[in-house]
Formats: C-alpha cells, structure tokens, sequence
C-alpha cells in the first residue's frame, strides 16, 4: 500500500499530507529530520491502517511556521487538521519532537487520542541525562546519534557534507543550497518550538498523568542523541505505558529499522 502526497487547506496556510491504507486512522508526527518523503515506515504501517503524516508547517511544503510560536500553537494546529481530516480520536505515533507534541496534545485533550506510541520522544528536562544539541554540531557529528549504522545512505550523506564544508573551510558556500536547504528550513521551524526551553516543558512531565490512552513507549537501544532516562520517564508517569526497545537503531529508527519499528506498533495496535 503506496502513501501519497496531499495538501489540505488549514488554518495556518496549506499543509502537506501524506496518507494511505485503510483500517483504522494512524497519525504520524514527524521529528526534527522532517522524515515523510518515502519514508517506508509509513507504508508499512499503511498495510493495516489509514495512515496520515502530516508536515508541521516549515517543513517539507508545509505553510504557516510564523503562526507557530510555542508548542501550545503547535497542539492547536494539530487539533484543527485533525478537525479538517474528520479525525476524532485516532492512534497517534510522534517521533522525538513528534513524540514531543503527541505528549502534549493527549496531556491537553486525552479524549482526541486513542492509543499513544512515543518513540525516542523529546520533551523532557531531566539533570544529569539532558538531550544533546542538535543545533551547533555539524551533520557528521549528528550522524553518530542519529544512526548505529554509519554505512546507511543517509548517515553517508551527512557525513559527506561535513567532509564538503571541511574541505571548503567551513564555507557554506562551498555546497550547492538546495543539498543543505532542507536541513536549514527544519532547524529554523524546529527552534521555533525548542530553542529555550531546550527541546523541552518544564510543566509537561507533571502533566504527564493526565494521558488516559493505552500508551508505549519506543527506544532505539543505540539512540545517543536523547539519554534512556527519558523513555524511562515517560513510560514510568504515564499509567499503564508499556516501554519496548528496537536493537540495532538510533534516534532515527523509523528511517534505520521501518520494518522493525512497524511490527512493534501493529503488535501494541492489534493487542
């Protein structure tokens, strides 16, 4: 089942949307990467479910980043596509910052979400396990947090723009923009919701409780980039969360392992 590209008109502006499958409505929320352009996750899940990724505006087509000051924004513009889309309470996975806004969005309005899945999910502020910087560091560095194998296309490429800019002095200038545009565009809406606080809610974890849904939480056993200790959090405050790992994957699994990561939520969805 091929998940295919839309746009939907929404408050903020046009929004792309990618969606597929049929069965019972599964949003996907994106992290930071701004993964979705196929994205085999996706079409994987899309086999048993109608599955609906849209981009958060500032990424991919996706409009209306200026209207978007705060994750408190960002959760009403969820709630208005979910409104547009006629969803009511569908399953919903969110991926780092996506896992991020999912924790938000079912702590805020428990009865809009069916089942919850975090996966490496951001958030949280915990002393002595802080989220690495994803801001400052260059696309090689990242690549280590982002992947266990260094050898997968993705991984390579970022690797080889560090090599382009090293070789180039540290000049952007030395690589063609559209190679390093989407990374600017992500990093740009990203700091919109976690520059300061740091890719975090200082009230979220107290709030954490309010999640009624059946909940589980996902870790890449190699994700470097987000410490344990948040998974750990997340599935100890929420009630009843359930806490699963995916060997063999880092902070990026749902590009490294789609096929691992897919069994892992049908299993949670179908028990």
């Amino acid at each position: 089942m091929t998940v295919e590209a839309q746009t939907i008109a929404a408050h903020v502006g046009s929004i792309q949307v990618r969606r597929g499958g049929s069965g019972d409505p599964l949003v996907y929320l994106h992290s930071a990467a701004g993964e979705g352009e196929g994205l085999a996750l996706l079409d994987e899940l899309a086999k048993r479910h109608d599955v609906i990724a849209p981009m958060f505006p500032g990424f991919g087509e996706s409009e209306g980043i200026e209207q978007i000051d705060d994750m408190e924004d960002a959760v009403f513009h969820l709630l208005d596509l979910f409104d547009r889309l006629e969803l009511d309470a569908p399953a919903v996975v969110g991926l780092s910052l996506g896992g991020w806004l999912a924790a938000e969005l079912a702590t805020r309005y428990p009865e809009r979400v069916s089942k919850l899945i975090l996966v490496n999910p951001a958030g949280l502020y915990i002393k002595g396990a802080e989220i690495k910087d994803i801001f400052g560091r260059g696309p090689g560095e990242m690549a280590e947090d982002m992947f266990a194998d260094q050898s997968h296309p993705m991984a390579a490429q970022m690797h080889q723009v560090e090599k382009m800019l090293a070789s180039g002095g540290g000049n952007r200038g030395a690589i063609p923009f559209e190679l390093i545009k989407p990374q600017l565009q992500t990093m740009a809406a990203t700091a919109r919701l976690g520059w300061d606080p740091y890719l975090h809610n200082p009230k979220l974890r107290k709030r954490l409780h309010r999640i009624s849904s059946p909940t589980l939480i996902v870790r890449a056993t190699e994700d470097t980039l987000i410490p344990a200790a948040h998974s750990e959090a997340y599935a100890s405050e929420i009630a009843g969360a359930k806490l699963v790992e995916v060997a063999k994957a880092a902070h990026l699994v749902s590009i490294e392992r789609p096929a691992e990561l897919a069994a892992v939520i049908n299993d949670f969805l179908s028990g």
